[in-house]
């Protein structure tokens, strides 16, 4: 009787511990698979984040060349402007006016 009784505690005890055990098993298992979950979120957002980076990034490259192409522009103008001044003063002496006119 004694020893049914011992075999039916230490059954108790082993299901008691398999129980246990099944248990911590599956709050891991739960607990990986938010893991899991959380970072494929993660990856999705790092992904658009950099997409979107990207196409600012070419935007912004194509408004600067188109920026440096305008000031180029406006520089060679201004040369331009000012070596046709420059030719200008050069050919052209200064006209002289008599300083009085002579009345008839």
């Amino acid at each position: 009787m004694v020893l049914s009784f011992c075999a039916l505690w230490f059954t108790a005890a082993v299901f008691w511990f398999f129980w246990q055990l099944a248990t911590v098993l599956k709050n891991v298992n739960d607990t990986v698979s938010d893991v899991r979950d959380k970072m494929h979120k993660m990856e999705v957002a790092l992904t658009g984040i950099r997409e979107k980076f990207d196409h600012a990034s070419s935007l912004l490259g194509l408004g600067a060349n188109t920026a440096v192409k305008a000031v180029e522009y406006a520089l060679e103008k201004k040369k331009q402007m000012m070596k046709k001044a420059m030719d200008e003063v050069v050919s052209e002496p200064p006209s002289r006016k008599p300083a009085f006119k002579k009345k008839k």
